[in-house]
């Protein structure tokens, strides 16, 4: 269930920020391997129904995660925990997003992103669209 802190600004802001914090204390304890099918298993469990507004809801995900991120401070910024909080945000609320992790092979380069009703969301780093990442995983 949706309560009114969770579609609010600030309450999709506080859970973004959340999720950053969990991602980084599971990829440090338990490693990348058993994070990343802890957030398959969540974002699975708690899907609730399909949205009836999922373009306002990808909206607002996208805002809350961009000022997460404002808050957040991290030693690199990595595409892969910004991508993980997209998806599980997206997921819980009932949109299908779906979560892409690529490699290319020269130079070698690894990226997440993720799409949501035909648009890759939040990819700030262009150059993977002229060398394209082939998608090594799909959730």
């Amino acid at each position: 269930m949706i309560t009114a802190f969770d579609s609010s600004r600030t309450g999709l802001s506080m859970q973004a920020l959340l999720i950053f914090l969990l991602l980084d204390v599971g990829f440090l304890l338990l490693g990348f391997p058993r994070t990343y099918r802890f957030t398959r298993w969540w974002s699975g469990a708690a899907r609730a129904a399909a949205s009836p507004a999922p373009r306002r809801h990808v909206e607002r995900t996208m805002e809350a995660v961009r000022t997460a991120t404002r808050y957040y401070w991290r030693r690199r910024l990595d595409c892969l925990p910004r991508a993980l909080t997209i998806y599980l945000l997206l997921r819980c609320r009932g949109v299908p997003a779906t979560l892409h992790i690529g490699v290319k092979r020269y130079p070698f380069g690894a990226h997440a992103w993720v799409e949501c009703l035909g648009d890759v969301l939040d990819d700030s780093t262009d150059d993977w669209r002229h060398e394209p990442y082939a998608s090594i995983i799909s959730t």
